[in-house]
């Protein structure tokens, strides 16, 4: 892959891409203000991989997308972006999430919920996973406002590594929650444990696209 897809603006085309499966360079510029000549490195990119395919008229057309999330997957393992592992005291995890939304509301901080926390809210999923992943602008401040305890519930305080992901958030049942293809790649780069979770959302939104 001669361009490294998790840079900044690279990252934002193929998160066009996989909620736009068929679409255009001059698309993409005129949504997302991206230069033609960075469209035209990153597309390249994927029609050398196989990843896309050209269709007429610079139509983008992407044949593979879970290589392109496999990718993605290797070059943001969401571990990276970690910056706080609290173990809590409560031992159900929708008490847990509500506490997080609190301490969050009352300290104005942004936040967002992903990986199994954010896929429960878009897809009723067969595993309860006992780790709540969430961004936060503050990841310090927020580790410090959450109360330690020996129960089996974790949360995993992430650092956006784009301004996007805190800026397009979905209000759903009064939490904050990444939007939907957001899920799906950070199930991605949550590693093993969260790709089955990711292609049954991906799958979902494929259908309804």
């Amino acid at each position: 892959m001669s361009v490294k897809l998790s840079s900044p603006q690279a990252f934002r085309i193929v998160k066009y891409l996989l909620e736009h499966p068929i679409t255009y360079q001059r698309q993409i510029h005129r949504d997302l203000k991206i230069s033609i000549s960075w469209i035209n490195s990153v597309v390249n990119s994927l029609f050398e991989a196989g990843i896309a395919k050209k269709g007429k008229w610079r139509r983008i057309e992407l044949e593979d997308p879970y290589a392109l999330l496999d990718i993605l997957s290797w070059q943001r393992p969401l571990q990276r972006l970690l910056r706080a592992t609290i173990q809590l005291e409560l031992t159900e995890l929708e008490q847990a999430e509500k506490s997080l939304r609190e301490k969050c509301l009352k300290a104005k901080l942004d936040y967002a919920l992903t990986a199994f926390s954010g896929l429960s809210r878009y897809l009723a999923y067969y595993i309860t996973f006992p780790t709540i992943h969430t961004y936060a602008n503050n990841p310090e401040q927020l580790s410090q406002l959450l109360p330690r305890g020996r129960g089996p519930i974790t949360v995993e305080v992430l650092l956006p590594d784009y301004p996007h992901i805190l800026k397009s958030v979905e209000k759903i049942n009064g939490f904050n929650v990444v939007d939907p293809i957001q899920v799906v790649i950070d199930l991605f780069c949550l590693g093993s444990a969260g790709r089955d979770a990711a292609t049954k959302l991906f799958e979902k939104i494929r259908r309804e696209q």
